[in-house]
C-alpha cells in the first residue's frame, strides 16, 4: 500500500474515533480531544477543520469549544428513522440461537405502564418450543425476563411495581415480602443475570441479562426460554456467560457506553470480577 493510502486510512480511522467521542460527549475542547484520543492538538485541529467543512461539527465562537453540527444530527436522525431496537437486536438473537439452539427473546420495558413485552424472538430448531405471547404486556416482577430488568430500576419504581403485583401468573407462587424481593434483586445485580422456572410461562426455564440504552438506563433484557424437560434451572446457569456477553454487545449497539455498563453492572464483564 502506498504512503498516501496509509495516510488516508489513518485519517479515516481518527475521524471515526473523533465522531464516536462527539456522539458520547457532544461538547468538548481541543485539549479534551487531544488527551482522550491520544492525538496531537495539531492533528485534532486538522480533523476538526475537515469535519466542520461538512457540517458534522461546529464551533461555539464565544467559548471556542466544539459540538455536534447540524449534518451530524441529520444523518443520525435518518439512521434512527430507518431502524429500531428489534432490527438491531435480531442478529444478536440469532447469535444466541446459533450457540445453544434454544429460543432467544428480546424483552422491552415499557416505563409508562411498568410492564414488559416480548418484542422479538428467534426460534430454536427443536420441535418442542414455546409460542411466546409477543407484544403483550406482562409482569416485570416475575420471571427472569422481568427480574433482570427490575433489578436495575430505581428503588421507588421497584416499590411501585411491587405494590401493583400479585402471585406469579403461571406457577401461582405468592408475592414475596419486599425485603426478600430486594435481596433477590441485589443478587441479580451481583451476578449480572436472572434465572427462573415456570413463573411466567408454565414449564419454561428462563435465563436473561439486562439491556441498557444510550442514556445508561435499563431498557429491557435478552435471554432464552427453554422447556424444563430439556434443561434444569441449574444447567441453564451454564448459558449465562454467553447471554451476558451478547447483552453487552447489544447494549453497545444501542448506544450505551462501556464505562456506564461497567458502573451499572460490572458482573457483565468477567474480567472485572
Amino acid at each position: 500500500m502506498s504512503d498516501q493510502g496509509e495516510t488516508t486510512i489513518g485519517t479515516v480511522a481518527r475521524s471515526i474515533e473523533m465522531l464516536r467521542y462527539f456522539a458520547e460527549h457532544n461538547d468538548t475542547s481541543i485539549k479534551s480531544l487531544s488527551e482522550n484520543l491520544g492525538l496531537a492538538p495539531s492533528t485534532c485541529h486538522r480533523l476538526l477543520d475537515l469535519l466542520m467543512r461538512e457540517g458534522i461539527v461546529e464551533q461555539d465562537k464565544a467559548t471556542r469549544r466544539y459540538r455536534i453540527g447540524p449534518e451530524f444530527f441529520r444523518i443520525a436522525f435518518l439512521v434512527h428513522s430507518h431502524s429500531n431496537v428489534r432490527d438491531i437486536a435480531r442478529p444478536h438473537l440469532q447469535r444466541i440461537v446459533e450457540r445453544c439452539d434454544e429460543t432467544a427473546v428480546l424483552c422491552l420495558y415499557i416505563g409508562a405502564t411498568r410492564k414488559l413485552i416480548f418484542a422479538e424472538r428467534v426460534d430454536s430448531s427443536h420441535l418442542l418450543r414455546y409460542q411466546l405471547p409477543m407484544n403483550v404486556p406482562m409482569s416485570v416482577l416475575w420471571g427472569a425476563s422481568g427480574r433482570s430488568v427490575l433489578a436495575f430500576l430505581p428503588e421507588e419504581e421497584v416499590e411501585a411495581i411491587y405494590a401493583s403485583e400479585g402471585a406469579a401468573p403461571a406457577s401461582g407462587d405468592p408475592l414475596p415480602d419486599l425485603a426478600t424481593l430486594k435481596a433477590s434483586l441485589s443478587e441479580i445485580r451481583r451476578r449480572g443475570y436472572a434465572t427462573s422456572s415456570g413463573e411466567k410461562i408454565a414449564g419454561a426455564v428462563g435465563v436473561n441479562a439486562p439491556l441498557f440504552g444510550a442514556d445508561g438506563k435499563v431498557i429491557g433484557s435478552i435471554g432464552v426460554t427453554v422447556p424444563a424437560t430439556r434443561i434444569s434451572p441449574e444447567e441453564a446457569v451454564g448459558l449465562a456467560p454467553m447471554i451476558c456477553q451478547v447483552a453487552v454487545e447489544l447494549s453497545l449497539s444501542l448506544g450505551a457506553r462501556r464505562s456506564v455498563l461497567e458502573a451499572q453492572c460490572p458482573a457483565l464483564f468477567p474480567e472485572l470480577t
